[in-house]
């Protein structure tokens, strides 16, 4: 599964590319928001992980400009991020994401969970 890894703590991304990797997912990272939206327009994924709070852009806003795009509105977005509180899960959800995880996750359980929430949306 090629999989877009939208992510601005160093830390947190290395740890889950490597988990995704490991895993046999191929990851391509983003740093912020606006390089998230970038390169879902260059390239297609099987699913894009995206953290709520990023520089630039938030997850949110990247969400909301990809399902507004006719050509990119099928990517599957799933938010993986530590805003926790059941609005925010909501809005994400409300915004077209067809899943959300928060942080801290199981770093050995992760790609199961994607799976899950993929093939429970149809998107596998």
């Amino acid at each position: 599964m090629k999989i877009l890894l939208a992510e601005d703590e160093p830390d947190i991304q290395f740890v889950t590319r490597l988990a995704l990797e490991d895993a046999g997912h191929q990851v391509v990272l983003a740093d912020d928001g606006m390089a998230a939206l970038e390169r879902a327009q260059a390239e297609l994924f099987d699913v894009i992980l995206l953290d709520v709070m990023m520089p630039r852009l938030d997850g949110l806003a990247v969400c909301h400009k990809l399902k507004s795009d006719p050509l990119l509105r099928h990517m599957p977005v799933i938010f993986l991020t530590a805003r926790s509180q059941q609005f925010e899960v909501e809005a994400g959800l409300h915004m077209g994401a067809v899943g959300y995880i928060v942080k801290p996750f199981d770093m050995f359980g992760l790609s199961r969970e994607i799976n899950a929430i993929l093939a429970q949306h149809g998107s596998s």
